[in-house]
């Protein structure tokens, strides 16, 4: 068995492809904010997981994008919609996979690097998320929505019995 390998991506923002200008993508990592735990009569420490970590998308543009820098200032905190499609191809006989990264948030920074003549300019952007959508072959695996604090997993809602205590939803 192989593992897939992804063999392409892409960039969408706000609905338009940045296809030959995205040039690398650091994509959200998930991790729960843990805190050990250890009391009398226990082996030893476990950690409790107590709510998610910040979600963040990292990107760099081969070019100091116009319609990106119009952008700034004038999100609010999930105001802009980005999309990350891959493609996975199989190299052992498998199906290959389309991958989809939907998020929703707004810049924190845009680093313009050092430039210097002759050089390409780069634009680095910082997007801390709101929302985080994982999807392959059309069907969601993991949905994060950090504001209504509702996260569902394989169509799952593990936060429903939380959300219900609150008082939040039915």
């Amino acid at each position: 068995m192989l593992p897939k390998v992804l063999s392409n991506f892409t960039l969408y923002i706000e609905g338009r492809g940045y296809a030959g200008v995205a040039e690398e993508i650091t994509l959200p990592a998930l991790e729960h904010k843990t805190e050990d735990y250890e009391a009398a009569g226990m082996a030893g420490p476990v950690e409790l997981a107590l709510s998610l970590n910040a979600l963040k998308l990292e990107f760099t543009l081969g070019e100091f994008n116009t319609d990106v820098l119009k952008q700034w200032g004038l999100a609010d905190a999930g105001g802009i919609n980005a999309r990350f499609l891959g493609s996975a191809i199989s190299e052992d006989g498998g199906n290959d996979e389309a991958i989809e990264i939907s998020v929703r948030g707004r810049w924190k920074k845009l680093d313009f690097g050092t430039v210097k003549k002759g050089d390409r300019a780069k634009l680095k952007v910082e997007m801390p998320l709101t929302y985080y959508r994982y999807s392959a072959n059309g069907v969601t695996l993991i949905e994060i929505d950090m504001i209504s604090g509702k996260q569902t997993v394989s169509g799952t809602d593990i936060s429903a019995v939380m959300l219900q205590a609150l008082g939040i939803t039915a």
